[in-house]
């Protein structure tokens, strides 16, 4: 009976409803998402704002070159009607003796007038052939601006992916911590009240436990931020529910420094498109040195001419030139000279800028280089610290069971063990994003052993 009532009632308030209004009822969310990091990068690649920017632009520069190709012929189709004109006048002198001379007016000019011109140029002093190179050249700039668009999103994915999977296995430990914080206090409020304890025990069991609270509640907050920001990176929608998929690495590397700084000053792409700006440096100043020479350029041009528009062969009459045209600069106002002496500073800046970006790339191969050695073995001291404060705790707990530590020194103890799993975590996600970094800058990835791979 209570069912048909409810129907009934629905039905009446879908009747009365303004035209266009409907009964709106929630549907199911969004279905979970996994996602691992080779999906992020994926994801990333396909609908990050910047990759695509670049991929534009790629675009954008190739047309540019379509625009450079003056070395071509250029071929116009023109046409006129001969609206107004002021016809020549010519004195004639008299035919009779002692006559007055007489004006008579003489048209040279057709009415209507149709003409093919060709214009190709012969020589230029190098400034169509350059051109036409430095728009090459942007086009190569800007497909490596592509890539190091690619890659710098990927490692911006990646720094994400670990960081969440770190922050993950930080709540866990934070967690513990707090479970294991609660479980004092409740194990010394039951004490407490049967006499057992002190107040001053009970008051630091208290506080301890709340002490961690805000650690929870801080990784809590920082994973959140990152999945958003994963899913901004990745163009999910930010209502989907992710579950990140993934493990710790930290499989030991077999690196060499100096085959490292070869491929990287051979591979980094921040260096190619400097030496690419060099080159087209030197371009423009051979097209600068260009403007002292003349230009040449083959004209022909045919035309049909008549004073009446008729589809008649014969009213037509045809006429062609075939013309060489040079022009030759003198003097211009100082403009080359200036242009060439900016051009020669820029070319020194460059070249001052690529060694400069040189040495830091040696400077950062090396810095990452050590980074790695040095984050290895912090892990493997790590997972003996963590071993170490796991075996204390339990040692603590069992002599303060039997009355012999304090319960500050047990505390001190969980304290030590969430530091030590803290750092451990610390130095795995140094580790990866060293050899995701170094992988970029030298364009190949690192080798690695399967020896400490967890």
């Amino acid at each position: 009976m209570k069912r048909i009532i409810l129907v009934i009632v629905l039905l009446t308030v879908n009747a009365f409803m303004f035209p266009g209004d409907t009964l709106d009822i929630p549907g199911p969310g969004p279905s979970t998402m996994s996602l691992n990091i080779q999906k992020a990068i994926e994801l990333a690649l396909e609908n990050n704002k910047n990759v695509l920017a670049s991929q534009e632009e790629v675009k954008q520069f190739r047309h540019r070159v379509w625009q450079n190709l003056n070395f071509l012929p250029t071929v116009t189709l023109s046409g006129f009607k001969n609206v107004d004109e002021k016809l020549m006048e010519l004195e004639m002198p008299a035919f009779i003796p002692g006559g007055s001379p007489e004006r008579i007016t003489i048209d040279f000019t057709k009415n209507y007038e149709f003409s093919l011109e060709i214009v190709q140029p012969i020589f230029a002093g190098g400034k169509l052939l350059y051109s036409y190179k430095n728009a090459q050249l942007d086009l190569n700039i800007a497909k490596e601006k592509r890539e190091n668009t690619r890659e710098d999103t990927i490692l911006q994915v990646k720094k994400v992916f670990f960081n969440i999977l770190i922050l993950k296995e930080l709540l866990k430990a934070h967690n513990e911590a707090q479970d294991l914080a609660d479980s004092f206090y409740k194990n010394i409020k039951e004490n407490y009240d049967l006499g057992m304890s002190s107040k001053y025990d009970l008051l630091r069991a208290e506080l301890a436990a709340a002490s961690v609270k805000p650690n929870v509640l801080k990784t809590e907050k920082l994973l959140n931020l990152s999945i958003l920001n994963l899913k901004f990176m990745t163009g999910i929608p930010e209502d989907t529910p992710l579950d990140i998929q993934g493990t710790f690495d930290f499989s030991s590397r077999s690196l060499e420094l100096a085959d490292l700084v070869k491929k990287g000053l051979n591979n980094r792409s921040e260096l190619r498109q400097l030496d690419m700006q060099i080159s087209k440096t030197n371009n423009l100043l051979k097209m600068a040195y260009g403007q002292f020479l003349p230009n040449v350029s083959l004209i022909a041009s045919y035309s049909y001419r008549a004073d009446r528009f008729k589809l008649n062969r014969k009213n037509w009459e045809d006429y062609y030139t075939i013309n060489l045209g040079i022009s030759f600069p003198i003097f211009n106002q100082f403009k080359r000279t200036g242009q060439i002496g900016e051009l020669r500073v820029a070319k020194k800046i460059l070249d001052l800028n690529f060694q400069q970006l040189q040495d830091a790339t040696k400077l950062q191969i090396q810095e990452l280089y050590m980074t790695i050695e040095e984050e290895y073995r912090n892990i493997q001291a790590g997972q003996k610290n963590i071993e170490t404060a796991e075996e204390g705790l339990r040692t603590a707990e069992l002599t303060y069971k039997e009355g012999l530590i304090s319960l500050l020194e047990l505390n001190a103890s969980t304290g030590d063990l969430t530091k030590a799993k803290v750092n451990f975590f610390q130095a795995v996600y140094n580790y990866n994003i060293a050899a995701a970094e170094l992988e970029k800058i030298v364009g190949i990835k690192t080798t690695e052993n399967t020896e400490g791979e967890k």
